[in-house]
C-alpha cells in the first residue's frame, strides 16, 4: 500500500476543501473523487474542479451515478422541495435532503478505487453538525464500515467529526482556504446561494460567530 497517497471525497464546499488543504500542507498525495447524480447542487462540481487544479491533486475522477437511486430524496428529486428555514430554527431529526444510503455508495466506489490503487486511506469530511441531520455522516456510521474494511486495511477518515461548523471554518481561514472559491449551498441558482436551506443556514451562522 502507498502510504502517502490518499482518497479523498472532494465536493466542492468548505468542508471537503478545508480537508484538501489540510491534506496538501501535510504533503500527502491526494485522488480526489466527485459524484454525479443530478443533484440540484450539481454546480457544486465545478468548484471542486476548481480546487482539486488548485491544490495540485494527482488526480480528480468525477464518477456519475443514476439518479434513479436517489429519487426518494429532494436534492435530487425535482418533484420535491428541500426545506428552507427562513426563520433560522433547526430542524430535528432527518432532513429531507438526506440522499438515500449517499455515503454507503461513495464510500463502496471509494473502497474500490483504493484496493485497486494500492491506497490504504480515505478521508471524508463529515463535521459534527452534519451529525445531527444526517446518520451517514456519524461516528457510528464510520466505525461500522471501518470494521468491514478491517480484512483489507484500508482505513476511512473523519478527521472533522468531532469540529462544528464554525471550527472548520476557523480552520479554513488558517489554511487560507478562499470560501469564496467554494459552495455549500443545496440549491444555489447559477453562482447565488439560496440562504435558505440548511446547509445555507448552517454556513451563514458559522461565518458570523
Amino acid at each position: 500500500m502507498e502510504k502517502n497517497k490518499v482518497i479523498l471525497l472532494l465536493s466542492g464546499g468548505i468542508d471537503s476543501t478545508t480537508l484538501l488543504a489540510r491534506l496538501k500542507e501535510e504533503n500527502k498525495e491526494v485522488l480526489a473523487i466527485s459524484y454525479f447524480y443530478d443533484q440540484k447542487h450539481v454546480i457544486e462540481l465545478e468548484y471542486a474542479k476548481k480546487n482539486a487544479k488548485k491544490y495540485n491533486v494527482v488526480q480528480h475522477k468525477t464518477i456519475q451515478l443514476d439518479s434513479q437511486l436517489f429519487l426518494g430524496s429532494a436534492l435530487v428529486n425535482n418533484e420535491k422541495k428541500l426545506s428552507t428555514y427562513e426563520n433560522g430554527e433547526k430542524p430535528v431529526g432527518q432532513e429531507n435532503a438526506y440522499v438515500p444510503y449517499r455515503n454507503l455508495v461513495f464510500l463502496s466506489m471509494a473502497l474500490s478505487l483504493a484496493e485497486s490503487n494500492d491506497i490504504n486511506n480515505i478521508y471524508v469530511a463529515f463535521n459534527k453538525d452534519d451529525c445531527l441531520n444526517f446518520w451517514d455522516c456519524t461516528t457510528t456510521f464510520l466505525f461500522q464500515l471501518n470494521m468491514i474494511t478491517k480484512h483489507s486495511s484500508i482505513s476511512i477518515h473523519a478527521p472533522f467529526i468531532d469540529l462544528s461548523k464554525k471550527e472548520v471554518v476557523h480552520l479554513a481561514k488558517k489554511l487560507n482556504v478562499n470560501l469564496s472559491e467554494t459552495i455549500s449551498c443545496y440549491q444555489p441558482v447559477s453562482n447565488n446561494e439560496c440562504g435558505k436551506c440548511l446547509s445555507c443556514l448552517v454556513k451563514g451562522k458559522a461565518l458570523k460567530e
